[in-house]
């Protein structure tokens, strides 16, 4: 109850979700449960926040708005291709009664989603008006941001329900109540494109390699560089 008091029941279960098989005996440690809390929670709420403060501002209403699949952005379709990749793996795994994995895989989505798509997609949500671009942006993050409240669910049932009946429920008067309600998400195969995948993650690791050097020769982060090399193999 101590735990359970300070860090929050999501906070407690996704400790035990993260390190291992649930069955496996542990030692409790609030150091991890802080770290799962800040990683995972508080990056999942916080891009959760970041969609609801703008599109409160643009009054986006996901029902009257669609988006045509073929003339989304790279970075959009990248997205979705994670997203349902996601889905399909998570599923997979809890057939299989793994949990510990399935957790780490909802984690680092959790980390891309926030730390690459919203950063480079900020723009497309300051942006005037509602062109094209932007509904597609915020059309693809509310589709995330609901099929991850439903994966999420087992693992972290309480924000998933407020993020579920915040951006669905408040909207949508026929939806089921609750998330816990709600079927788990369909497969939409036609969405997984592991070449774009593979691309992006090369990119990612380019951008990483490059902060660990910035951080070696104590360059900061927003401090210009005239050339930048990156070898192929």
């Amino acid at each position: 109850m101590e735990v359970l008091n300070e860090f929050g029941a999501d906070a407690t279960r996704w400790f035990f979700y993260e390190t291992s098989q649930p069955w496996i005996s542990k030692n409790i440690s609030k150091d991890a449960i802080m770290e799962g809390q800040r990683k995972y929670l508080n990056t999942l709420y916080n891009t959760y926040s970041f969609f609801v403060l703008y599109a409160n501002i643009d009054n986006f209403d996901y029902t009257k708005y669609s988006y045509d699949y073929e003339t989304l952005s790279n970075m959009d379709k990248w997205l979705l291709s994670k997203l349902y990749s996601l889905v399909k793996e998570v599923d997979e795994r809890l057939d299989r009664y793994e949990v510990a994995e399935p957790a780490r895989l909802i984690s680092d989505f959790v980390d891309i989603l926030s730390n690459w798509y919203v950063r480079r997609s900020r723009e497309r949500f300051w942006a005037k008006g509602m062109e094209k671009d932007k509904i597609d942006a915020y059309s693809v993050l509310h589709e995330t941001l609901v099929t991850l409240s439903k994966v999420v669910a087992p693992f972290s049932p309480f924000i998933a329900e407020e993020i579920y009946r915040n951006l669905v429920c408040s909207i949508d008067k026929t939806a089921p109540i609750s998330v816990h309600l709600s079927d788990y998400p369909l497969v939409k195969n036609n969405y997984i494109n592991k070449t774009l995948e593979k691309e992006m993650d090369e990119v990612l690791d380019i951008v990483s390699l490059g902060r660990t050097i910035r951080s070696l020769k104590t360059i900061k982060n927003r401090q210009p560089l005239s050339k930048m090399y990156v070898v192929g193999g």
